[in-house]
Parts: structure tokens; sequence; C-alpha cells
């Protein structure tokens, strides 16, 4: 009995300790992000100054002296970032107010799975769809000189990042404790007037961590705004002007620059201060979470409103319900267009014909797609194994330390680094430090560590979610932790974990700006993906980037990006699906409102 016993509370310990160490490579992940940002970074000081870097408006690494001024890129992200932040937070705001208060049943069941799967449409979805329909609608009918433009951008990014901002406010507002609901609508008031004195102030926080999130994600957004803004080399002074925000000036840069270069450095030092402007959004937000800990309702005012308060109610609504007929309407429109298009390309050889190393356009897809599957299935398995210990820590064995708020700190963090800087690091650290070269296991290391706080968040909610008597009960019946974890917390959280699991995989899939930089290589790809990960490979997100941005105007051209954009959202939108399957599953499971 001693022995059973000695060896439970062993099982228990390792398991501690492997979940607490676990939870530290998060903190290590941001470290090395800082760390390998900055040595690089620092190198073009050697070249350029501090002031003229951020405030030059001359990008010619190649000179003599190097001129290596960033301000161009640095304004024209704020710019796209405004634009994209000003359209989508009013939209997600009454769009979140009317899945949360306002909608039938049946229309919440509808429309919010329809807002979370315009989330798993690929960022160069986005882009191909920009590029062939807002671009030319720029150019013709608002006076863009080519389209490509500060306004093309932002609309863009805004789509993209309204699902998010929509998700984050819409679980704030149902958090909002009913009985502050019911009494303002018990004293007369007005829906309207409900959601403006009670609803709206008591899921502030969550609110301004919606508007955070958008922000983030804006700020960092890549590969779409690449493909639409212009790439132009000049401070934008209109919305028609081309631009070239710095996340997309990096990735446009990084792959025709040499290594060691000026200009190599440089772009090291633009991601650092890509990464800094992301840290100063997240403090920000943790100090403002801070302030409105505390919920705070407004009274109803009694002077006499402008408008009659059923009027504006009705008026209120009505935009609501235009909002969430617009979220919806940019996923059917975009993924309509796409499947439009691409349906009718798609065929046996353009699947699985030849293929033509070198010629995106005219080779099958074969390689591209087993690349992607190659690397989702590798990034999932890398960022599971450390990113559901880290859940598990977090959920049942961090108390309020120093450790866990920087292990939280750091999840926050690398949830809102951009994907390009991924692949700096990645590029860093995988293919030179570790000597990968380009391959499939660096670019789904580098996807790994970008998916981890994806598992993370959403297996610490399924944690959290487990009914607190069973795991005591447990306890109480003398079983160890290791058992309680193997035999009550993962059987009861297991649709909240595989929901993360797949998220992480559609992201994995969708992403193309940290292979670009760390597993594809044009000229050069697996055999086999997954047999050969020390080789470089293909993947659908990359083969729609390169043909949008180079090979467009070939023949055939769009037919190809158009099947590949076909096959990949069809691929995304499947495992978001799921995700929001195993996700509602989960909730009727544990007995949450819908």
């Amino acid at each position: 009995m001693r022995e059973i016993a000695a060896k439970q509370a062993q099982e228990s310990e390792n398991l501690i300790k492997s979940v607490t160490a676990s939870a530290a490579i998060s903190i290590a992940a941001v470290i090395g992000i800082y760390l390998f940002l900055t040595m690089n970074g620092v190198k073009a000081l050697q070249y350029d100054s501090v002031i003229d870097i951020l405030f030059g408006t001359v990008w010619r690494p190649d000179s003599c002296p190097p001129r290596l001024g960033l301000l161009p890129m640095i304004i024209s992200t704020l710019y796209v970032t405004l634009i994209a932040v000003v359209i989508a937070f009013p939209i997600s705001l009454l769009c979140a107010t009317y899945l949360a208060e306002f909608a039938p049943k049946v229309v919440r069941r509808t429309l919010r799975p329809a807002i979370d799967m315009l989330a798993g449409v690929p960022s160069v979805v986005y882009g191909l769809f920009g590029i062939l329909t807002l671009v030319p609608f720029a150019r013709e009918y608002l006076g863009a000189p080519t389209g490509y433009s500060v306004l093309v951008a932002g609309i863009i990014v805004a789509v993209m990042i309204l699902p998010y901002m929509t998700s984050v406010m819409m679980e704030a507002m149902r958090a909002v404790p009913r009985e502050y609901v019911e009494a303002a609508l018990g004293v007369g008031a007005t829906r309207w007037q409900v959601v403006r004195t009670v609803l709206w102030p008591a899921a502030r926080s969550g609110i301004t961590a919606g508007g955070m999130l958008g922000t983030l994600r804006a700020m960092g957004e890549t590969v779409a705004v690449a493909l639409v803004a212009g790439a132009a080399l000049m401070i934008p002074t209109s919305p028609l002007d081309p631009c070239r925000p710095l996340s997309a000036h990096i990735l446009l840069q990084a792959t025709v620059l040499p290594v060691g270069s000026p200009g190599y450095y440089a772009l090291y030092f633009g991601g650092l201060v890509l990464m800094l402007m992301v840290t100063g959004v997240i403090v920000l937000a943790y100090h403002y979470r801070r302030r409105t800990g505390r919920v705070r309702v407004r009274k109803l005012k009694s002077h006499r409103a402008r408008l009659n308060p059923v009027t504006m109610s009705k008026l209120m609504t009505g935009l609501m319900v235009m909002a969430g007929a617009i979220a919806a309407a940019a996923l059917v429109g975009i993924t309509g267009y796409i499947f439009a298009n691409g349906v009718g390309a798609l065929s046996w050889n353009i699947l699985f014909g030849p293929i033509n190393i070198g010629d995106p356009v005219h080779s099958s897809l074969y390689p591209a797609l087993s690349g992607t599957l190659a690397l989702m299935f590798y990034s999932t398995v890398f960022a599971a194994l450390i990113g559901v210990p880290t859940a598990l820590y977090l959920a049942e064995f961090a108390g309020d330390t120093a450790f866990t708020r920087a292990v939280r700190f750091a999840i926050d963090t690398l949830a809102g680094v951009p994907s390009i800087v991924y692949g700096l690091f990645g590029a860093m650290l995988f293919v030179v430090y570790m000597r990968m070269g380009y391959s499939v296991l660096a670019g789904a290391l580098t996807l790994a560590v970008m998916n981890l706080p994806v598992i993370v968040r959403t297996t610490e909610e399924a944690f959290r979610s487990v009914p607190r008597e069973y795991v005591e009960a447990a306890r109480g019946m003398g079983a160890s932790w290791f058992h309680v974890v193997r035999d009550v917390l993962l059987p009861m959280a297991k649709p909240g974990i595989t929901a993360g699991i797949t998220l992480s995989m559609c992201r994995a899939a969708e992403e193309a700006a940290p292979i670009i930089l760390t597993a594809v290589m044009i000229g050069l790809i697996s055999t086999n993906p997954f047999v050969h990960v020390l080789q470089p490979t293909d993947a659908l997100a990359f083969r729609i980037y390169l043909i949008a941005k180079e090979y467009l105007m070939e023949p055939g051209a769009r037919a190809t990006a158009f099947a590949a954009a076909t096959v990949l959202v069809a691929v995304t939108l499947g495992l978001n699906f799921l995700a929001i399957y195993m996700r509602d599953k989960f909730e009727r499971k544990i007995g949450r409102r819908g």
C-alpha cells in the first residue's frame, strides 16, 4: 500500500513539474523573440543611426552609405490600422450587442457561427479577393491612381478583424449578470436604454479588449496588405494613396535581401519596432483592465431625450441587425466569389497532374496540398505538447504569483505578435542557428510557437469549465492529481481541447508569412513532406500568394489561384466548422446558455 501511495505521489509531483516547465516555455518564447530581434536589429545601427532609421523617409539599403528609413512604413501601418479599426469597431459592437441581447435563438445559432467562420478565411484569400475586386473598383470609381491604396487595405483588414472583435465583445456582454438587465427593464427602460446604460458600461472591459485585439491583428496583418496596399515607399497623404505597411515591407524585402546585409538587419529592427508597438497595446489593455475591473452601471437620465425612446430603440435595433447582416454578407460574398470561380477550375489534372517545379501556374496543387497538411500536422503536435500542459497549469495549479502573471502576459503577448515577426524569429532560430534550413520542420516549429496561445486559451477554458465538484469528489476519494487529470479533467474537457487543436490546425493552414521565411522555396520541394521534414516544401497559401503577386497576368494563372484558394478555403472552413461544433457541444455539456 505504501508503495502504491509513493508511486502516486511521485506521478503527481512529476505532473506538476512538467506542466510548470511547459508554462515556462511561453515566457522563454517571448524572451527569445525579443532577443533575436534585438541581436540582429541593433546591427543595423552600424550603418545608420536610430533617428535616421525611425524618422528617415528613404529606403535604399544598397546605396553607400545605406539609407534605412522606416518612417513611411510605420506611418502606413498606423494609417491602415486606424481605417480598419474605425470601420470594424462600430460594426462589431452593434453586431455583438444584437447577438448577445436581441437576436432570436435561431438567428443567434446561425449568425454567430457565420461570424466565427469569417475568421477561418485565410488572409491570403482576402488578399486575392481584394486584388481582383476592390482594387479595380477603387481605380475605376474612387479615383485611386492604381487602385492599390490605404483605403482598400483598411477595408480588407477591417473585414478580417471583425469576427475577432465581435466574438470578444459578445462574450463580455453575455457575462453581464442577467439581473442587471432585468432590473432595468423592470423600471420601464427600453431595450436601447438598457444597452446604453447597463450592458455596455458593465461590459466595458471586454469591449475594450475586443477593440485592442482588433488593433493588434490590424497592426500585424502581412500577406493581405502586401497584396492590396501597393507597396509604395512613400508617406501616404490620402486614403487613395498606395502605401507599404511595416509588416508587408518586411515580407517583401526579406525574400530579396541577402542575409547579413544592412537592409536585412534593418528588417529585424523594423520587426523590433513592430513588436514594441504590439507590446505597448497589450500593456495599455492590461492597465485599462485593472481600471475597469469594477462594474459600473450608468443611471438613466431624467431629461427629455432628443428622440422618443421607443423610436430610438427601434432605430438602434435596426442598426444592430444591419451590422449582423454586413458580417454575414462578408462571409457569403468572399467565400461565394472564391467558390464560384474556383469550383469550375478544379480538375483531376490541376489537383494531381504533372508537377512542374519552378512553374507555380502550370504545376498541380498536389505538392502544395501535401505540404500544407504536413505543416498543419507537425505544428499542431508540437503546439499541443506544450499548450495543453500549460493550460492545465493555469487552470488547476497556478496561484496568484509573479510567475503565473508572467505566463499569462507571455501568452497574451504571443497572441498579439504579428505573423511576420514569427517568421523573422523562426528564420533566425530554426533556419540559421539550428541549421534546419528552409524545411518542413523549421516551418512547423515556427507555426507551433505562433499557435501556442490558441491552444492554451481554448484548453484552459475547457479545463476551468469542468464542474469543480467532480474534481473535489475525486480528490476526496484519495485520487492523486495524476489520476484526476487522466480520469476526470481530460475526458470531460475533451471537446474543448479538440476545438483548440482544430483551430490551431486551421491557423497553420492559412498562414503564409511565417512559412515564406522558414519552409518554402521556389524550385525546391520535398517529394514527401511527412517524411523528409528537413527539405523545403510547397503550401497552398504560398502558392496563392506567389501567383497573386508575380504571375496573375499569365494565362491560366487566375484559374490556378482560384483552384488553390477553393481547396484552402474548404480546408480551413471545414476545420473551423468542426471547432465551432465541438465548442457548442462542450457548452451544451456544461450547461452554458446559448
